[in-house]
C-alpha cells in the first residue's frame, strides 16, 4: 500500500509528522532543528492556536510566554472564548487595564470596587474602552453606582451576561435606576443574576427584565419575594410596587413576555410555597430546563410533583437541603423527568427500604446524593441501581452517606466504569477494600475525594488489603455510632475496652504485598488522569505508601490536610512526581519542615494557592524561598507557624500577585490583622 500526501509516496507506511509538514506547509527556509526535524517557528499562527486548544489553561498560560508569535496564537477568539478575566480593582492599575481593549471579544468579572479614585478610574476604563467586547460582565458585591452601571450597559451591545448579585449599593442609592434604564435594549443578554440584593422591588425587577427581550436565565437566589396570598390573588392591572418585590409581579413578567424564552430559574433560599412553584409550573408555553430550589423551608413534597408534572423538559433540578422532601418527590423525579441530567438531593434522607426508587433513575450524568443514605444500603438493591445508572453517570457524590459498606462501594466500581468525579467524603464504613477497587476499575477518574474516611490505610493506596484490618463497626466502636443507626449520634466510649490496633506495620504491609502478588496490586496511581485527590483525615496513611502512590502526570490539587504520620519524605516525593500542581493543602501535618516546602516550590511551579497552617517546624526560610522562587501565589494560609512579622512584610512587598494571607497565632499576627488583602 503506497502513501502519497501532496505528490510524495512512501511506500509501506505512513508520512512521519515532520514528513507531512515538508510537503503540506509551505516553509520558505530551510529547517534549522536538529536531525532534519522542521523548526516549529516556521508554523503558521493559525496551527499553533489550534495546538493549544488541547492545552490546559496553565500550559496555555506557560506556552504564551515562549515568544510573541506564541502569544498571539494564544489571543485567538477560539481559545479566549471562554477565559474570565478577574480583575481586582485594589490592585489593578488603570494603564495595564487598558492593554484589554486589544482582545476581540472577553468576558470580565470586577470585584472589590468601591468608591477609592482607582476604582472610579478603572470603571472609567470599561465603560470608555471595554464595553462594546464585553460578552459578560459580573460585578457580584460590588458598590458600583446606578449611573456608572447605566453607563457601561448603555455601549455593552454584545453582554450575554449580567451578574450584579449582592450589589445593594445599586438600590440603596436611590429610585432612579428604574427609570435610567428606560430606553437601554440588550437583545443578545440571555443570562441575569440578581440575587441576594435587599431592597429589591417590584419597580427595579420589571427594568432589569425590559432590557433583556429574549432573557432564558434569570436568578433570584435569597431574593426579598413575598409569597402571601393577598399578593398572589391581585390582577395584571396593578402597578409595580416600588416598596416590596412580589411573586405575582414575577409571574406576570414571565408570562407576559418571557414564557417563550425562559428556560432557567434559581429561587434558592427563598420562602417559596407549593402553591407558587405550582402557579410557576403553569404558566402556558413555559419549558423549563434548569431549576434550583436550594433551602427553600416551606416546599413540600406537593410542590415537587406539581412541578414535575407540569414540566417533564426540566434537565437539571436542584432540591438539595430541604427539610421537608422525602422519597415521594424523589420517585415522581424519576418518574415524570426522563431526561434529567443533573439531580441535586443532598439531605433528602432515605430509609433503606426507599433506596429502591434511586434504581428508576436512568439518564443522569451527574448525580448528589449527599448525606442521603444513613441506613446501611442492600447490596442486591445497590446492585440494580448501579445497572441501571451505568450508561449516562459521569460525576458522583455520595458523601456523608454513612449506609455505604465496602459491598457496596466494589459493586459500585465494577459497574460504573465511566465515572470521572467520585465523592466519597466521611463515609465512615469504607476501607482499604474500597480504594483498591476504585484503583482497580475507575481508571478515568479526574476527580477522587475520600477525606475523613479514617480506616484507609498505607495498604489501600498502595492497592493491597489485609482482613485483619478490616473496620467492623460494633457498639462499643469509637467512631460514636451503632451499626444500623441512621444518625449522627455522640456514644462516650468505654473505657475498660483497649482500643484495637488498626494501623499495619510495615511487616503486615509486605505480607499483604506478598499475597496478592504483582498482578493483584492495583496501586493509586494507576489512576493517571486524577486532577483532584483528597485524602485529608486519613490520619494512618504514611510515606510508606506516599512516596510510591501519588505520581500522576496531570494532578492540579492535592488535600493531605491532618494526616499527621507524613514526613519531609513524602512532601519531597510529591514534589518530584507532580510538576503541575496548583493547589496544595498540608494544613497540620505536624512534622513537615522547610525543607520540603522548598522542594515542593522549586519543584512545583505553578502552585497558586497554599495551606501550611498548623505546621510548627515551618519558619522564614519557607517566605525566603517563595520569594527566591518567585512563585505566583494568590493565597497563602501559614497560620500557627513559626513566621515573624519582618517576613511576611518582605513577602508583602516583593509577590504582588498574592492576595490574601491567613497567619492567625503567629509571631506576626500579634500586630497586625489575621488577614489582609494586597
Amino acid at each position: 500500500m503506497a502513501y502519497v500526501v501532496e505528490g510524495a509516496s512512501y511506500m509501506g507506511r505512513p508520512p512521519t509528522y515532520n514528513e507531512y509538514l515538508r510537503e503540506v506547509l509551505p516553509v520558505v527556509h530551510e529547517p534549522t532543528g536538529t536531525n532534519g526535524l522542521i523548526d516549529i517557528d516556521f508554523l503558521p499562527t493559525e496551527m499553533i492556536a489550534h495546538i493549544m486548544q488541547y492545552l490546559t489553561v496553565s500550559d496555555r498560560k506557560d506556552a504564551a510566554l515562549v515568544c510573541k508569535k506564541w502569544y498571539q496564537a494564544s489571543m485567538a477568539p477560539q481559545i479566549q472564548k471562554n477565559m474570565v478575566i478577574s480583575v481586582k480593582s485594589s490592585v489593578t492599575k488603570p494603564r495595564p487595564f487598558t492593554a484589554l481593549k486589544n482582545r476581540q471579544d472577553f468576558h470580565l468579572s470586577l470585584s472589590d470596587v468601591d468608591g477609592s479614585s482607582n476604582s472610579v478610574e478603572l470603571l472609567g476604563v470599561c465603560d470608555r474602552s471595554l464595553s462594546p467586547k464585553l460578552l459578560t460582565l459580573s460585578l457580584k458585591g460590588t458598590r458600583i453606582s446606578p449611573d456608572t452601571l447605566v453607563s457601561i450597559l448603555k455601549k455593552c451591545s454584545n453582554l450575554t451576561s449580567l451578574d450584579i448579585s449582592c450589589c445593594n449599593q445599586l438600590i440603596l442609592a436611590g429610585y432612579q435606576l428604574p427609570y435610567s434604564l428606560q430606553g437601554i435594549r440588550l437583545p443578545s443578554l440571555t443570562h441575569l443574576n440578581i440575587s441576594s440584593m435587599r431592597q429589591l422591588s417590584d419597580l427595579v425587577l420589571c427594568a432589569f427584565l425590559a432590557i433583556a427581550p429574549n432573557l432564558q436565565s434569570l436568578e433570584l437566589a435569597s431574593a426579598p419575594l413575598l409569597f402571601s396570598s393577598s399578593y398572589l390573588n391581585s390582577t395584571a392591572d396593578s402597578r409595580p410596587s416600588s416598596a416590596a418585590l412580589t411573586f405575582n409581579r414575577f409571574l406576570l413578567e414571565v408570562k407576559g413576555k418571557l414564557s417563550t424564552t425562559l428556560n432557567s430559574v434559581n429561587l434558592s433560599r427563598t420562602s417559596i410555597s407549593n402553591r407558587a412553584l405550582e402557579s410557576l409550573a403553569n404558566i402556558p408555553n413555559l419549558r423549563l430546563k434548569k431549576i434550583s430550589l436550594v433551602s427553600c423551608k416551606d416546599l413540600t413534597d406537593a410542590g415537587v410533583v406539581a412541578l414535575c408534572t407540569s414540566q417533564p423538559t426540566i434537565e437539571e433540578l436542584d432540591i438539595s437541603s430541604n427539610s421537608q422532601l422525602t422519597a415521594v418527590s424523589v420517585k415522581h423525579v424519576a418518574n415524570k423527568l426522563k431526561g434529567i441530567k443533573l439531580l441535586n438531593i443532598t439531605k433528602i434522607k432515605l430509609q433503606s427500604s426507599e433506596a429502591k426508587i434511586l434504581n428508576e433513575i436512568t439518564s443522569c450524568s451527574k448525580l448528589v446524593l449527599n448525606a442521603c443514605l444513613l441506613q446501611l444500603w442492600v447490596k442486591s438493591e445497590a446492585d440494580r441501581a448501579f445497572s441501571s445508572w451505568s450508561s449516562a453517570l459521569q460525576s458522583l457524590d455520595m458523601s456523608y452517606c454513612s449506609g455505604l459498606s465496602n459491598q457496596v462501594v466494589v459493586s459500585m466500581c465494577q459497574r460504573l466504569t465511566n465515572l470521572q468525579q467520585l465523592d466519597l467524603s466521611s463515609c465512615y464504613r469504607i476501607d482499604d477494600v474500597s480504594l483498591r477497587e476504585i484503583s482497580k476499575c475507575l481508571i478515568s477518574l479526574t476527580k477522587l475525594s475520600v477525606a475523613w474516611c479514617k480506616h484507609i490505610t498505607d495498604m489501600g493506596l498502595i492497592g493491597v488489603y489485609h482482613e485483619g484490618f478490616a473496620h467492623t463497626c460494633a457498639k462499643e466502636c469509637r467512631c460514636g455510632r451503632e451499626k444500623d443507626f441512621a444518625y449522627f449520634e455522640y456514644t462516650p466510649p468505654v473505657k475498660d475496652i483497649a482500643p484495637r490496633v488498626v494501623i499495619p506495620t510495615v511487616g503486615d504491609i509486605n505480607a499483604a504485598l506478598q499475597h496478592f502478588g504483582a498482578e493483584g496490586r492495583f496501586p493509586l496511581w494507576r489512576m493517571n488522569k486524577l486532577r483532584s485527590l483528597d485524602l485529608s483525615v486519613c490520619g494512618k496513611i504514611s510515606d510508606a505508601s506516599v512516596i510510591d502512590a501519588i505520581d500522576f502526570p496531570e494532578l492540579t490539587e492535592l488535600n493531605l490536610a491532618m494526616c499527621s504520620r507524613l514526613t519531609d519524605k513524602s512532601v519531597i516525593a510529591i514534589a518530584s512526581h507532580n510538576g503541575l500542581l496548583e493547589k496544595v493543602n498540608l494544613s497540620q501535618c505536624h512534622q513537615i519542615t522547610d525543607q520540603s516546602v522548598a522542594a515542593l516550590l522549586a519543584g512545583c511551579r505553578r502552585i497558586v494557592h497554599l495551606n501550611i497552617s498548623g505546621c510548627p517546624l515551618i519558619t522564614d526560610l519557607t517566605i525566603d524561598c517563595i520569594i527566591k522562587h518567585r512563585i505566583h501565589l494568590k493565597s497563602l494560609d501559614v497560620s500557627m507557624c513559626n513566621i515573624s512579622l519582618e517576613a511576611l512584610e518582605r513577602l508583602e512587598q516583593l509577590s504582588p500577585s498574592l492576595q490574601t494571607i491567613h497567619k492567625r497565632y503567629t509571631a506576626a499576627a500579634s500586630t497586625t490583622q489575621d488577614a489582609f488583602l494586597i
